[in-house]
């Protein structure tokens, strides 16, 4: 366990803020899409489902105003001069894409090498082909020549020019369990392999006692202490948005030692209790305001709190300050404030023994703002003895375009009494928290694949 992931957990508890207002979008002309699946040999439904199958989403997700718009991001069509194109400058070939569409289990569900509807899923199935021009952007990538980089490979019994594909290039340098994989990674944290070979002795462990990448990287990682940030750095980035709620140095070191024993308590009962709450969040959607949920929507993000608090064994108390007057509150309550006008929203952290943590403030004039500009971006300092970024990884095989968000909320198909028609910001203010709740999670993943994300 890292103190990114006990700093990333503690920001979850400190930086609770408004979630952005989703856009609107108009709906796309029913004849023109109709049009535009006949053209690709299918239909609305079909096309549905094969841009499911084919991991793209579903078109309702893309969020498109125009057909315009939808081409722009699916691309091209395949025809048969631009697959044999393909073909040709690639060096693939059809059976290779059946080969392809067996691996992901595509196949399974009836396509073939006909079926294929979209230019870029063919690069996406294949991956871009072992050709000199992507071998020099890859050994340019890692330092190397082509000479040097065949070179290693044949150290380790491998023969970089007998693999047609990149990705399966890629799977030796960046996922496999072997001499290319070590050679990176320790290059990369600059250690060599004498000291390397130290590391297993003292462990009791061999080359091959690892099972993935993932856990050779982890080991490494954990035995060398690489990539470790301080605590002194984290205030340092996110100082200025503490501050700014009320939450002084002091407090911020009381509360991640606190955090620090919760977790190393039982690190992975920890983990799994919140991604589970995680999952549960994430199943309520999107929502703005509270008049978006239902009443048991609201009661289950309630639950999703106190569970939270459970597993974060804390106790938080809210208060509305007016003047000299301070006046508990419950989360029920807050769900209907739809403005603090004068009054200060105070939120105080205790333990399960009552003892305080911290406590912050939210004003009136923060509880109407876009308190998402003001979060602190937890990144590594610009400083001479910085660690540097992780960059043994994989290019990521995706489509050619960034999938557009999905839609922000859909309409509420659940029966029963719906909330008091209220904005209240504070629903906001939690489903952004659980967000944060989310990253916390993402971060035990990062430590557990080493995958460094800004």
């Amino acid at each position: 366990m890292t103190k990114k992931l006990l700093v990333g957990i503690i920001m979850v508890l400190l930086c609770l803020q408004a979630v952005a207002p989703q856009t609107a979008f108009a709906a796309i002309n029913k004849q023109e899409l109709e049009a535009y699946a006949a053209a690709l040999g299918t239909d609305v439904k079909g096309l549905n489902q094969y841009l499911k199958d084919f991991e793209w989403g579903t078109i309702e997700e893309y969020e498109a105003s125009s057909m315009e718009e939808l081409r722009g991001w699916l691309g091209e069509p395949v025809t048969e001069e631009n697959l044999q194109t393909f073909l040709d400058e690639s060096g693939y070939t059809v059976e290779d894409i059946t080969k392809a569409l067996t691996e992901v289990g595509l196949a399974e569900k009836g396509y073939t090498p006909a079926d294929i509807l979209l230019y870029s899923d063919l690069n996406w199935l294949l991956g871009d082909p072992a050709t000199s021009e992507n071998l020099q952007g890859l050994t340019e990538e890692l330092g190397l020549t082509e000479k040097e980089l065949a070179g290693l490979f044949a150290a380790n019994g491998l023969d970089l020019h007998s693999y047609i594909s990149m990705d399966d290039i890629y799977e030796v340098i960046y996922n496999e369990v072997n001499g290319v994989s070590l050679h990176f990674l320790l290059q990369e944290i600059e250690l060599t392999q004498e000291a390397f070979n130290q590391l297993l002795a003292d462990n009791d462990k061999k080359l091959e006692d690892f099972q993935s990448y993932d856990e050779l990287a982890e080991f490494v990682y954990e035995a060398t202490g690489y990539g470790e940030i301080s605590i002194d750095d984290y205030w340092e980035m996110a100082g200025s948005f503490l501050d700014l709620i009320g939450i002084s140095k002091g407090e911020f070191f009381r509360a991640y030692a606190y955090m620090e024993e919760v977790v190393l308590h039982d690190p992975e009962a920890f983990i799994t209790g919140l991604e589970d709450i995680a999952a549960r969040a994430e199943a309520l959607g999107n929502f703005e305001t509270s008049t978006e949920l239902t009443e048991a929507q609201g009661q289950e993000l309630i639950a999703i709190w106190d569970d939270l608090m459970g597993i974060f064994q804390m106790k938080a108390v809210f208060y509305l300050v007016d003047g000299d007057t301070k006046t508990a509150v419950t989360m029920e309550e807050l769900l209907k404030v739809t403005d603090l006008e004068n009054r200060v929203l105070l939120v105080d952290l205790l333990d399960t023994q009552g003892n305080h943590l911290l406590n912050f403030t939210i004003t009136g004039e923060l509880f109407g703002s876009d308190l998402v500009t003001k979060a602190p971006v937890l990144e590594v300092p610009e400083t001479e003895a910085a660690v540097p970024l992780y960059t043994h990884e994989a290019p990521v095989k995706e489509k050619a375009v960034a999938v557009p968000a999905k839609v922000a909320a859909e309409t509420v198909k659940q029966e029963g009494k719906r909330l008091p028609d209220t904005a209240s910001p504070i629903g906001n203010i939690f489903a952004w928290g659980i967000a944060l709740l989310a990253a916390g999670a993402a971060l035990y993943v990062w430590n557990r694949r080493k995958k460094l994300s800004n």
